[in-house]
């Protein structure tokens, strides 16, 4: 397996990261050594963000270096966002007591919160890609579907073994009840 393909793909599409080197063969395999890897600070941004389960609202748009490079107006997208949870917010709490046990609030505001973010990357010509591990992590990459294919499916053998998933995101084609 070429298990440098994952990180030459990545400085592809974000030179930046090229500066870094690829690392050393026997660091490839680990997750937390790409996590350390990719998310080596720059001014620019980061490629990497991470949404915690418990408060999907704090998403990272901030520190995404594509956005920040579009030069996009953080707060009006946040606030997109925060209006279209905040009714969500008022039918659960309003039917608390009949589904509350039943109901994880947190994966409707997680589904609504990535669909923002596709939304404005497809825009301006992005795509969302989704990793599953210790977090949820996003990356905005350039809407190159062969690319994407290849690093999703490489990245998923090099990472089987610690159980970290990958996906490209797709809109939800689910009815909501809000």
């Amino acid at each position: 397996m070429d298990d440098k393909k994952i990180f030459k793909i990545l400085q592809d599409w974000f030179p930046i990261l090229a500066q870094q080197g690829i690392p050393k063969k026997k660091h490839r395999q680990n997750f937390q050594q790409f996590l350390t890897w990719i998310l080596a600070e720059s001014e620019k941004g980061s490629h990497l963000m991470s949404v915690v389960f418990k408060s999907p609202l704090d998403n990272q748009l901030q520190r995404c270096a594509v956005l920040k490079t579009l030069k996009l107006n953080f707060e009006d997208i946040q606030q997109r966002i925060e209006d279209r949870v905040m009714p969500l917010n008022a039918h659960y709490e309003k039917h608390k007591d009949t589904i509350g046990k039943y109901y994880n609030i947190n994966d409707q505001i997680f589904d609504l919160v990535f669909e923002e973010i596709d939304t404005v990357l497809k825009h301006h010509n992005f795509e969302l890609l989704l990793i599953y591990a210790d977090a949820t992590y996003w990356m905005a990459v350039p809407n190159q579907d062969v690319k994407i294919h290849k690093f999703c499916k490489s990245f998923s053998k090099q990472f089987k073994n610690e159980g970290i998933c990958i996906e490209h995101y797709t809109k939800s084609d689910c009815l909501r009840s809000t």
